[in-house]
């Protein structure tokens, strides 16, 4: 399996996830390029101001246009479902707003897994609003 890490970042903010993600893990952590080729067992982590998708088993990244909101989240799950149907999973952790709702409605639509974080959250909006329309269930992420 690989992993892909989105957050919602302005897009001058200098992110030390990579860092951060390497020191807990012992699988590669990287920052996501555009036609880079998922492999199992990495972490990629999206870059600030990009949305991101996957596609015949590769990352595709576009500069996020501010007209367009931000749906990084969704777009990349909606993607992640139409590629991989069954075997998709997603986890929505803290966070405000709503991204991430459609992209796990895609998800459960094809018959994969989808989790939200519970109240440990530090900003519930995200997963509460998924896991309480019913697409996922709820899981401690602590």
């Amino acid at each position: 399996m690989a992993y892909v890490y989105i957050q919602h970042l302005s897009p001058d903010h200098k992110s030390f996830l990579p860092q951060i993600l390497q020191r807990k893990t012992q699988m590669p952590v990287m920052q996501a390029k555009d036609n880079m080729k998922l492999q199992k067992d990495h972490v990629y982590i999206i870059k600030a101001s990009f949305n991101i998708s996957v596609s015949n088993g590769k990352l595709k990244l576009q500069k996020l246009l501010k007209e367009q909101g931000h749906y990084a989240i969704d777009k990349f799950l909606i993607s992640l479902a139409a590629q991989y149907q069954q075997n998709a999973i997603g986890i929505i952790l803290s966070g405000t707003g709503t991204d991430g709702t459609l992209g796990l409605k895609a998800i459960k639509a094809e018959g994969g897994i989808s989790f939200a974080q519970d109240n440990t959250a530090g900003y519930s909006g995200m997963p509460h609003h998924a896991g309480g329309n019913g697409l996922c269930g709820f899981c401690d992420a602590t």
